[in-house]
């Protein structure tokens, strides 16, 4: 579970990654014509502040006070569906609509997205602190353990549980850790399958993003 800080300084690496990317293929005509649109201070600027919020936006289940925190419907490819459904939709009714060139813009907010779940899968330590006390090299190790095993934060010397696991509307039957039993009543998932279910939903969305470029140039 990471903080805030680095769910923002992880979308903004993100998105500088999809800059460079969008502008070596724009600048080496590597797409048919007419290619991608020319990348202008506005869009950069507007890109930017969508992959900050894109980040943001499975935490809005702490604004929402029905919803736990890790809540399934923040925290899944919901929102990210939503979005690439509207511009599919409108792509296939009105395929000339100049308003579709927003999913530029959209698309970093579903990489930030998808950074803020598979982020969530590393440790909660403060990397800075980690770094000055053990080293880089140990804190490396700490994170990419934590990935491997999904433990987090204080949790990588007790089992997940509480905010950790994916919250979901009200007890459904789910595949169960416990030996002998093959499905249990619950309204989280175990830490097994809130590790898969955060690893997918967040490759997912980001996918979805690249996906919004693809369509826009060659939908």
């Amino acid at each position: 579970m990471a903080n805030r800080k680095w769910h923002m300084i992880t979308s903004i690496i993100v998105y500088l990654i999809y800059c460079v990317v969008y502008w070596y293929i724009d600048t080496n005509d590597l797409l048919p014509s007419p290619g991608l649109p020319d990348i202008a201070p506005l869009w950069i600027i507007t890109g930017f502040l969508m992959a900050l919020i894109g980040a943001e936006a499975p935490d809005w289940d702490l604004l929402i006070n029905w919803m736990h925190h890790r809540d399934i419907a923040t925290h899944s490819i919901g929102i990210p569906l939503i979005i690439t459904g509207t511009f599919l939709v409108q792509k296939t009714m009105t395929p000339d609509d100049p308003t579709l060139v927003l999913a530029l813009v959209f698309a970093p907010f579903l990489l930030g997205f998808g950074s803020h779940l598979l982020l969530d899968l590393f440790p909660s330590v403060d990397p800075e602190r980690e770094i000055k006390e053990k080293g880089i090299t140990k804190t490396t190790a700490t994170l990419l353990g934590g990935f491997v095993s999904g433990l987090t934060g204080v949790e990588t010397i007790k089992a997940l549980q509480g905010t950790y696991l994916i919250h979901l509307p009200l007890k459904l039957p789910v595949l169960s850790e416990k030996k002998g039993e093959y499905v249990e009543m619950r309204k989280t998932y175990p830490k097994h399958l809130t590790r898969w279910w955060l690893f997918f939903n967040g490759l997912i969305s980001g996918l979805l993003g690249i996906f919004l470029v693809i369509m826009l140039v060659w939908g």
